[in-house]
């Protein structure tokens, strides 16, 4: 009787610049991984920062410099760029192959699924930051936005606190 191959896993690990994304990547490489996975380290960018926060939007309050916004967004693209080279020097760290790949989405969540979806993605594991619930009712919670959408199953790590 042949003995059937081992399915691999698409592994997609949500990463911003925060604690609770370095918590959950911890947690991964110490109780989860398996050498067969694929990875995917997935930096979800909101469309909404990117344009409303840069210091040329409040200073144009009538018209748009057509050269303010391309430096803008030629800015954005470093910073883009500069994040993924961190997370791929995070894998090698670890002796971690696989991808690190950006998605730029209205809300980071949105983006998370799409990608989640069109990676066929086995698992998604994504920190959490401990908000309360009235303030997660109010700002919303991209953990809690992947939760209720995602086709794969969700893995959620808590802040460090709660894991010791």
């Amino acid at each position: 009787m042949a003995t059937a191959a081992k399915k691999r896993r698409n592994v997609i690990i949500a990463m911003d610049s925060s604690e609770a994304s370095m918590n959950a990547f911890n947690w991964y490489r110490t109780m989860a991984r398996m050498e067969t996975d694929r990875i995917t380290l997935l930096h979800a960018v909101e469309i909404y920062r990117t344009i409303y926060t840069s210091p040329w939007f409040h200073d144009i309050p009538f018209a748009v410099d057509v050269n303010a916004v391309k430096a803008a967004y030629a800015n954005h693209k470093i910073e883009v760029e500069n994040k993924l080279y961190d997370l791929a020097l995070l894998m090698k760290a670890f002796c971690i192959e696989g991808k690190v790949r950006s998605v730029h989405a209205d809300k980071p969540g949105e983006g998370i699924v799409r990608i989640a979806e069109e990676l066929e993605a086995d698992l998604i594991i994504m920190g959490t930051r401990g908000q309360s619930t009235i303030r997660r009712t109010v700002t919303g919670s991209v953990s809690d936005y992947v939760l209720h959408h995602a086709t794969a199953p969700v893995l959620l790590c808590p802040p460090k606190h709660v894991l010791k």
